[in-house]
């Protein structure tokens, strides 16, 4: 839903209704009737109701809501139509205010949210938007397109296609891992995707038609729809009490921790009700709790797309003004980090919020703000060039750790694999894993609040896996998920994961006894649950081919993604579901497509 709603603020993501079976798409008919209609609602020419053939046309197509890709021409079309409409407007001279305006007035209408939700998100959005329009004079609809409508093929033929410097190896870098030492293996925890919501009150309505419910206040219509204790498998974050028992959960019965892990998204879902002062205040005291119970248990953090605000924004170098600048969040992120992190550190978290620092002799750790890849972040389009030179920085750092004989751990929030990270970003990422995947021992992300695994392989030779990127889940239930925390069990010289563990309690369950702790317990153990002798990439990328072959383990697979929640496990996943947790598994990148054809024939070969 929040997609879509910001889509909308850009081009009026005019598409809501879920309706199949359309055989025929006519562009220059569905060009000029998103043309004729905005450009007379902002000449004051039409009122809402008189652009019901333009909302009818978005409608029946359902472009924005779907990746069928016989409508991705239909979606191009769209989106160049209505953005060429708003591009020129502002270009001469409509002020913000009308935007506001009409965009509040639209998403209303077509009930992407109420008008006051409407209003504020497009209040907090509307600024940053105008720069953009203002001072990149050579922004067109189609740049535009091709960053926010990536996954439906859209184009720009004038888009620079920007690459990394990459020195080669001076000797072919080794794929072969590591043998495992005999010394004892360390422990680390992540922990991710916490959204703390400070409004949440159980017993609030929980089947709202919001994009957040469980709010304090709010009443439930019939009482199987009120918000449970311990959170709510609907559209809700967490409630103070529940990260507070997690913790505690965690300090019990894990009490040979070594490091931990915390890969981002303090803040909680409310993106219209955002602010500087709120975040920062969100964002301190769930640090400050972090501090005063894990005590001195090293954490390694990363910052997530909700810490920003607006939400999802990370400005390019040489923003200052104060309402667009992501420097307020940088020079938090410095001070609060600084109990965990040396001094060395805090250039470059000041910089983009990234940095490096050795754990211990041998062993780094590489924290990198992948936000910027986002493509809901609006400065991409103002500038995506690697963004704060990071990627070219991540290149440096990993020479100087080949050169030293270090082993590398990365973190980060949005996975590479993301269908919403960037493709040029994503792919050049995907080039500096491969040149350094010998020493890279594992990625850790967030984000999609699933427990997900990815691998990478060789660009040379596609068939050959070469690194693996283990994403923590979440902390919050939003939406239809159980939540989690995952414990690593790392070779204490070669950084390899050996094994991890899923931990998580179940809500439905929870929710029977509100006064009572709930019951957390080990989901499963990689090794066991999937009967690998090793989690090492070449041996995963095995399993994925067992998982093609065998239903049992696609559907456990699935099972866990979710962490076995009720309503997920009542929905069920079929043929395309497995298949498409499958090729999430094995897409790196957009273009690293091989092994996800190879696993869609082994597939339909063994259930036909």
């Amino acid at each position: 839903m929040w997609s879509c709603l910001f889509k909308f603020i850009l081009l009026t993501s005019i598409g809501s209704s879920i309706i199949h079976g359309v055989e025929e798409v006519v562009p220059d008919t569905l060009e000029n009737s998103i043309k004729q209609g905005l450009e007379g609602y902002l000449n004051n020419e039409k009122s809402p109701a008189e652009l019901n053939q333009t909302i009818r046309d978005l409608q029946r197509l359902n472009l924005f809501r779907t990746k069928d890709k016989s409508l991705s021409k239909a979606s191009c079309t769209a989106c160049k139509a209505g953005l060429d409409v708003l591009i020129n407007a502002r270009r001469k001279g409509v002020e913000k205010e009308k935007f506001l305006d009409v965009l509040t007035k639209l998403c209303a209408w077509l009930k992407l949210e109420s008008e006051p939700v409407c209003h504020a998100t497009v209040a907090l959005h509307i600024d940053s938007l105008a720069y953009i329009v203002d001072n990149k004079k050579d922004l067109t609809s189609k740049r535009v397109c091709s960053i926010i409508l990536q996954e439906h093929g859209c184009e720009d033929p004038d888009r620079k296609n920007w690459t990394i410097d990459i020195p080669a190896s001076k000797e072919k870098p080794l794929y072969v891992r590591k043998e495992c030492s005999k010394s004892k293996s360390l422990k680390i925890l992540q922990l991710t995707d916490i959204h703390y919501d400070p409004g949440y009150e159980a017993g609030s309505n929980g089947a709202c038609q919001s994009a957040v419910c469980c709010q304090n206040g709010s009443k439930p219509s019939q009482p199987e729809n009120a918000a449970g204790y311990w959170s709510d498998y609907r559209f809700c974050d967490t409630p103070w009490y529940m990260i507070t028992n997690s913790i505690d959960h965690i300090l019990t019965h894990h009490t040979d921790l070594n490091y931990i892990y915390f890969t981002g998204d303090i803040l909680y879902h409310k993106v219209w009700d955002t602010s500087i002062p709120g975040n920062t205040q969100i964002i301190r005291d769930v640090l400050q709790e972090f501090k005063k119970l894990f005590g001195t248990t090293p954490i390694y953090p990363t910052l997530g797309n909700h810490e920003s605000h607006p939400v999802n924004l990370f400005s390019t170098e040489g923003v200052d003004e104060p309402q667009l600048s992501t420097q307020w969040l940088y020079d938090l992120a410095a001070e609060e980090w600084k109990t965990w992190l040396p001094i060395e550190t805090r250039e470059t978290i000041l910089k983009g919020g990234f940095y490096t620092t050795l754990i211990k002799p041998g062993f780094r750790i590489i924290s990198l703000n992948s936000n910027v890849c986002y493509t809901y972040n609006w400065w991409l389009l103002y500038d995506d060039v690697d963004p704060y030179g990071q990627l070219q920085w991540l290149v440096k750092v990993l020479l100087d750790a080949e050169e030293n004989n270090e082993v590398v751990h990365i973190i980060s929030h949005v996975p590479n694999g993301d269908d919403n990270c960037l493709h040029n970003w994503s792919r050049e990422y995907s080039k500096i894993i491969n040149r350094f995947a010998h020493m890279i021992a594992a990625q850790f992300t967030g984000h999609t609040h699933h427990d997900e695994t990815l691998i990478f392989f060789n660009i040379s030779n596609p068939s050959q896996a070469i690194n693996v990127a283990y994403n923590g889940g979440s902390l919050t239930t939003w939406a239809h998920v159980n939540p989690n925390y995952k414990i690593y069990e790392i070779d204490s010289e070669s950084a390899e994961v050996l094994d991890y563990e899923t931990w998580i309690f179940n809500v439905t369950d929870a929710n029977l006894s509100p006064n009572i702790s709930p019951n957390w317990y080990k989901l499963y153990s990689f090794k066991d649950a999937y009967g690998v002798d090793n989690l090492c990439p070449h041996e995963l990328a095995r399993l994925t081919e067992r998982m093609a072959k065998t239903p049992s383990l696609t559907q456990l697979y699935f099972r866990y993604k979710y962490k076995e929640a009720d309503t997920m496990l009542a929905r069920g996943c079929n043929n395309q579901c497995e298949i498409d947790n499958l090729c999430r598994m094995v897409i790196s990148y957009s273009e690293c497509t091989q092994q996800c054809e190879t696993l869609k024939e082994i597939y339909n070969f063994a259930r036909h």
